[in-house]
């Protein structure tokens, strides 16, 4: 594999317990690892550590190549599945050096937040591919993968509904604000153990609750986002013809029971905050019917609600 370098920043061990909890956390869709500072910095204010990683094409990590990005645009499949399965390997390899050189206690956990589910799910799905050595430091250190937020496009679940991104009657340069505007609503369901789809609330962000950042200045915003890889690689992985593809690695992280196995006990939580908008709602739903349809003695995924969250309050809130 070829020599990849990533930026990440570091609560640091927490002061008198050596066995203390470390959330490795990769990020989602233009909003970088500097959007998780107050999770940083609670973490380790309750003694524990947070590592949190800037993916590839974020400031300090290695960009993709011009060939990697020809294949976000383009494909084929099997070049896509390829890039996802190396990606979450080269995240992998990352956490094996990271797990030696500080000594991590045997208690971590994996975290995609939003998007970023698409690169920790195929960490998962990646440990057939690595080292012997690689595959069992990380069964024995890691014990938790946790899905938070996680929207249904880039998880190869298709629904069609509004999102921004996609608005004809938005100029395309309107789009990406009007996304992340959309993406800061707190979107009120109703009936949601209904799980019915027609019931879920689109467009309509609650107007007795401000949008996350809705005061924030500018200047501020801009330390907590980068906008270049969006139309790049990050907005590629939410559209149509990767969605084969990703469908495929998450039933391989998820559900191949080599890949569990090799895992050994470590369990998968999926974390969802009910305010969210309607297609984080739709894969909470859709997993969900996947693991019942199993009915296996120990489910594939444990689910937990985050009662009144959107996209961002457990974050931003998350003293």
């Amino acid at each position: 594999m070829n020599r990849i370098r990533f930026y990440y920043q570091d609560s640091g061990a927490p002061s008198g317990n050596n066995n203390y909890l470390t959330f490795f956390i990769v990020h989602g869709h233009t909003y970088h690892s500097n959007l998780f500072l107050p999770v940083l910095l609670v973490g380790k204010s309750r003694g524990h550590r947070v590592i949190l990683v800037n993916r590839r094409e974020y400031s300090g990590s290695t960009p993709y190549t011009a060939e990697e990005l020809a294949v976000f645009a383009n494909g084929p499949d099997d070049a896509r599945y390829k890039q996802l399965i190396n990606d979450g390997a080269y995240l992998s390899l990352l956490l094996n050096g990271l797990i030696q050189s500080l000594s991590l206690p045997k208690r971590v956990s994996i975290v995609g937040w939003s998007l970023g589910n698409i690169f920790t799910l195929p960490m998962v799905a990646s440990i057939t591919t690595l080292p012997e050595d690689v595959r069992a430091r990380l069964a024995l250190h890691v014990k938790r993968t946790i899905i938070w937020d996680a929207p249904s496009h880039p998880m190869g679940i298709r629904k069609d509904a509004y999102i921004p991104l996609w608005d004809e009657t938005l100029p395309p340069e309107e789009r990406g604000k009007e996304f992340m505007k959309w993406l800061t609503n707190y979107f009120s369901h109703s009936k949601l153990s209904e799980r019915n789809f027609d019931t879920l609330n689109k467009r309509e962000h609650d107007p007795s609750r401000k949008r996350t950042f809705e005061d924030l200045p500018t200047e501020e915003l801009f330390k907590i986002i980068h906008l270049p890889p969006g139309s790049k690689c990050d907005t590629p992985l939410c559209e149509p013809p990767f969605a084969n593809v990703e469908n495929k690695v998450v039933t391989e992280a998820l559900f191949d029971p080599k890949v569990r196995q090799i895992w050994g006990d470590m369990k998968v939580w999926h974390m969802v905050g009910d305010n969210n908008p309607w297609n984080i709602i739709f894969c909470w739903w859709t997993l969900e019917a996947e693991v019942k349809k199993a009915k296996s003695q120990e489910p594939a995924i444990h689910f937990t609600i985050n009662n009144g969250a959107n996209h961002f309050h457990t974050i931003c809130y998350a003293g």
